[in-house]
């Protein structure tokens, strides 16, 4: 069997991967297992350490490596460490190895910091110690977007990627084998519906248009804008300031503006509420409305829904009433990113996929 690491062949049949997926006020560790019959990753063990922001990148990292070595130590052995990804710039889709100069780069942070940097920097250190490979797996900046999908209209503006990629690519696979083909086979558009929402198009296993997540546009979220009328975003810098105007669209909009929660649990329990009512029909329509817009390039197999928000079943009905006359729309509620970082190693591992380097960006 070919080998994903330069002729080294590290897969034995079963593989244990330890997962690092550092938050913003959390580290998710987990340890999955995945055997060769399997479809899809077993994770064995999970915890959850609680994490402060430090003042810094660097003093992040050294604030959590303890913890996270010490629960290393209490579930190894394990073949390889896989971190959930930072920001880091364009990338193509894929696992990535973890070497110095990324996990560098992270701690740098020169395309903006956020605590899932601190995810190849804590893998390498853990890899260093077990004498294991480490990787990150899609990252939230890949970007394959087809040239004519960049053109914002604007100039020196270009519609960027930001998205909840690593999720949306493991589930994009599980809905394309459930009809009975490979993610590059299928044409598929589908939704992360969380704290954010990101919307792809997957064509033939590329992510060749998508929404930006990360104050870009697409649909309003738990307390994020989405898509905003410019002229209302230049009066409130006007009026606010640019700092205040960005804490307002990135953690004070979307249900916790307009409804004083971003509780999913609570809104659906208050749906008798005309208010309440009308703005759950607005968040519902506008995930349809991106969803139906990226069709556009061609029409879908399948649309799909997941994120801890496609349990929210009134807003998920509607916008399947919306879509179904497209195309089937599979819903797989939660987040799967424990799940996508151990296939990813696994995909290397096994020789299935080789594993890139940074230094394989695209522009």
């Amino acid at each position: 069997m070919k080998s994903g690491l330069g002729g080294r062949r590290w897969y034995a049949g079963i593989v244990r991967v330890f997962v690092i997926n550092p938050g913003s006020t959390s580290t998710k560790l987990a340890l999955a297992v995945i055997d060769e019959g399997a479809k899809e990753p077993e994770i064995r063990e999970r915890i959850e350490l609680p994490a402060g922001i430090g003042a810094s990148p660097k003093s992040d990292l050294e604030s959590r490596l303890p913890a996270v070595l010490a629960q290393a130590k209490a579930w190894a052995p394990f073949d390889a460490v896989a971190a959930r990804g930072g920001i880091f710039g364009p990338l193509e889709a894929g696992v990535y190895k973890v070497d110095e100069r990324l996990a560098e780069l992270a701690l740098k942070a020169p395309f903006g910091y956020h605590p899932a940097n601190l995810g190849a920097p804590l893998a390498l250190e853990v890899a260093r110690q077990y004498g294991v490979p480490a990787f990150i797996v899609d990252p939230p900046t890949i970007n394959e977007l087809l040239p004519e999908a960049k053109i914002s209209g604007v100039p020196g503006i270009e519609r960027q990627s930001r998205v909840h990629a690593l999720n949306l690519r493991y589930v994009a696979r599980r809905v394309a084998a459930g009809l009975g083909k490979k993610l590059a086979e299928t044409t598929l558009v589908g939704a992360h519906l969380g704290g954010g929402s990101s919307v792809v198009l997957f064509r033939k296993g590329r992510m060749a248009d998508t929404t930006d997540a990360l104050l870009g546009e697409g649909p309003f979220s738990a307390n994020r804008a989405g898509t905003t009328p410019i002229h209302g975003v230049l009066k409130l810098v006007r009026e606010r300031g640019l700092d205040a105007t960005r804490h307002l669209l990135g953690r004070r909009s979307g249900f916790l503006g307009l409804l004083g929660t971003d509780d999913l649990k609570e809104i659906e329990k208050r749906l008798d509420e005309p208010e309440v009512r009308t703005v759950v029909e607005a968040y519902a329509l506008q995930v349809a409305k991106n969803m139906a817009a990226l069709g556009a390039h061609e029409r879908p197999e399948a649309f799909f829904l997941t994120g801890g928000a496609a349990r929210f079943g009134y807003a998920v009905r509607r916008i399947q009433e919306r879509l179904g006359w497209m195309a089937p729309v599979v819903v797989v509620p939660g987040e799967f990113e424990a799940e996508a970082l151990a296939e990813g190693v696994y995909r290397v591992l096994s020789g299935i996929e080789e594993a890139k380097t940074y230094a394989a960006r695209i522009s």
